[in-house]
């Protein structure tokens, strides 16, 4: 089955990087202040978890955000305060907190680099994310169509989304392609997106779930079941799933 997915928003990787590095380093200074403490060689603490704080403040400013540029920028802010803090430590001469303040300005240059960018940057954000699912089906664009208007459930579930269809003749006279267009604006930006993901309610996998059964129907009349798969083959399914674990030896 040919499909395609494409996928695009205005947050870039670099911001979405520095994003998620906050929230992780943020909760490693949180959780486990006396483990950072003896990794960069000393410091308070108390202090350690105001720090892992305020990183969580700027990883989820910035990820909820479409065009985060004045949390990237209080980032920037914090790369400053952290390297004061670094040097105050350092006046004892311990060789950890060297290697921690040479670990550091990479990020802090980073930070740097995406404020400059994001403050260029003109216009009205979009906040959404564009999404395209696209499938292949081995039949006339007529009979796909046809097929798609008697698919009231499926075709109501994408009106209600916004989302835009179009069919057109695939390559090679391989039958028709279906696509269906829409921004998926999620609360809470990529932690909303995040959260969806986990509980198995992510908006583009049941849209390409959906095409696949339909495709299916149209194809071969009917949805390929089974005993573990009753409603057809999920990809959301995937997201619950556990790692195989090997047999327990059955005991004599």
């Amino acid at each position: 089955m040919a499909t395609h997915d494409i996928r695009t928003e205005e947050r870039d990787s670099l911001a979405r990087f520095l994003g998620w590095f906050s929230i992780g380093l943020g909760m490693a200074e949180l959780l486990a202040p006396r483990a950072i403490r003896k990794t960069i060689g000393g410091g308070d603490t108390r202090v350690i978890r105001l720090m892992g704080a305020r990183e969580l403040g700027h990883g989820a400013g910035i990820l909820v955000r479409p065009r985060p540029t004045g949390f990237v920028w209080s980032r920037v802010a914090g790369d400053a305060l952290d390297v004061g803090a670094l040097a105050v430590v350092a006046r004892h001469g311990r060789k950890r907190t060297f290697a921690a303040m040479a670990q550091l300005l990479p990020i802090a240059a980073a930070d740097v680099i995406e404020a400059r960018h994001l403050s260029k940057r003109q216009g009205r954000p979009e906040s959404g994310k564009r999404i395209v699912k696209a499938v292949t089906i081995a039949k006339p664009r007529h009979e796909v169509e046809q097929a798609w208007q008697d698919a009231r459930e499926l075709r109501e579930k994408v009106d209600a989304r916004g989302a835009k269809v179009s069919f057109r003749e695939a390559p090679g006279g391989r039958g028709t392609e279906l696509a269906v267009e829409l921004v998926h604006d999620p609360p809470a930006g990529e932690l909303g997106a995040l959260y969806e993901k986990l509980s198995g309610n992510d908006l583009a996998i049941q849209l390409a779930d959906d095409l696949r059964r339909f495709k299916a129907r149209i194809e071969t009349g009917e949805v390929m079941r089974s005993d573990s798969t009753p409603d057809g083959h999920l990809l959301a399914e995937h997201l619950r799933q556990r790692a195989a674990q090997p047999l327990e030896e059955v005991q004599a």
